[in-house]
């Protein structure tokens, strides 16, 4: 059964309802640069990115400076437990390609800690390599989560029992970010609505969607604990943002492929070997379209777009996913050598820029693909899947001690 707690939440204080956290949240630690960081100090002296993202992940006084950062704030009163335990209903409304206003609502709570795949908690997508050392030591230091990851729960009624309870007052906590989307927070403290929360998380398994390195660091500082004698505590779980697996709450889009070929390869020959290929129009705001209605990925080069169909008879039984097809064919590649972005333009960009690059534009997993590959306990390739808008930072802080 998945452990799903409300907990005693961390929040800026604020002396108006709905509180104004527009200058106090940042976007997730891993998409800032130095000058980003910079610019949200400035923004606000309180701003959550100099307890989240502190200044040299190679100086170790950085993470002193963030723990010494924390206490200052719980010592002035700029930051403040929760009187009791609570779950927080977190919702964000963006605007999306289509030019609609999309909601997605979940809830904010403690999600208790497993190996993923040995129990309720299971994993989405393979995971690359990426260096955990810097979350380590700041939870080390700060005693704190200091965002959430993203699950998905596959029990039916979240969104709906979410939605219900926070229509029927005003959030506690706002904010607008620097894409327009918006951010409330509502924090449920009414005993009858934290146990009927709890109960429907807790009746079904929740899939990690966004957050796989920090689970995995979490794991890392649970068996810290426990090699130090620490019985059961805070870090025996993490902070995590649970929407319901469905349509009507999820933005899933693609994440695309750069790909430096060996010099000398023709992309559209190197394609062929897996794809019937196809020329196409310029890539424009109707390639997603273009591309859904042939059943294509798409391949970007100096020289024009074609539409790519799989070749039955050139992939094993798969999942159906571009990124399956496309991990299939580049493993087949030697040399070659592939960047990640969500962004089509910037991929585009770079696939014009020399012949030996090409883009590959992938369409995103569905909602019932990705609930299918949970079901069967089984992972997407690595960056299938990019949900968005992604929640910010700051809106809450969870203690793990």
């Amino acid at each position: 059964m998945t452990q799903f707690r409300p907990f005693s939440a961390l929040r800026y204080s604020a002396d108006e309802r709905p509180a104004e956290y527009s200058t106090l949240v940042a976007p997730p630690y891993d998409v800032l640069s130095d000058t980003d960081r910079a610019a949200l100090e400035a923004l606000d002296p309180r701003n959550s990115v100099r307890l989240d993202f502190p200044h040299g992940a190679t100086n170790p006084d950085a993470y002193e400076g963030a723990r010494h950062q924390l206490e200052a704030w719980l010592q002035s009163g700029a930051l403040s437990a929760d009187a009791s335990e609570t779950f927080t209903i977190y919702r964000m409304t963006a605007i999306d390609e289509l030019g609609q206003a999309r909601s997605t609502t979940g809830l904010v709570g403690s999600l208790g800690l497993e190996r993923p795949g040995d129990g309720d908690v299971l994993p989405h997508e393979e995971t690359t390599s990426k260096d955990k050392a810097d979350r380590l030591n700041l939870i080390r230091a700060t005693h704190i989560n200091t965002s959430p990851i993203w699950g998905l729960s596959m029990a039916a009624g979240l969104g709906a029992r979410c939605t219900t309870i926070a229509d029927a007052s005003p959030p506690d906590a706002e904010a607008v970010d620097e894409d327009g989307v918006r951010h409330e927070a509502w924090i449920v403290t009414e005993p009858a609505d934290l146990v009927s929360l709890e109960s429907i998380v807790s009746s079904a398994p929740v899939v990690i969607a966004d957050g796989h390195h920090r689970f995995e660091t979490a794991l890392a500082y649970q068996a810290e604990c426990a090699a130090a004698g620490s019985g059961a505590g805070g870090h025996d779980a993490l902070m995590a943002f649970v929407v319901e697996l469905a349509e009507g709450e999820l933005n899933v889009r693609g994440i695309h492929r750069i790909v430096a070929l060996p010099a000398g390869i023709d992309p559209v020959a190197w394609a062929s070997s897996w794809f019937e290929s196809t020329r196409d129009e310029p890539v424009d705001p109707t390639i997603h379209d273009r591309m859904v209605e042939a059943g294509s990925l798409a391949l970007v080069t100096s020289r024009g777009t074609w539409l790519l169909h799989p070749r039955p008879e050139a992939f094993a039984p798969s999942m159906g996913l571009d990124s399956q097809r496309v991990a299939a064919a580049l493993a087949q590649t030697p040399g070659a050598t592939v960047r990640y972005h969500h962004d089509i333009a910037t991929v585009v960009r770079a696939a014009q820029a020399e012949s030996d690059t090409v883009g590959l534009l992938l369409r995103p997993a569905t909602v019932a693909q990705i609930r299918a590959v949970a079901e069967a306990r089984t992972r997407m390739p690595a960056k299938t899947t990019f949900f968005w808008p992604k929640p910010r930072t700051g809106m809450l802080f969870r203690p793990v001690d």
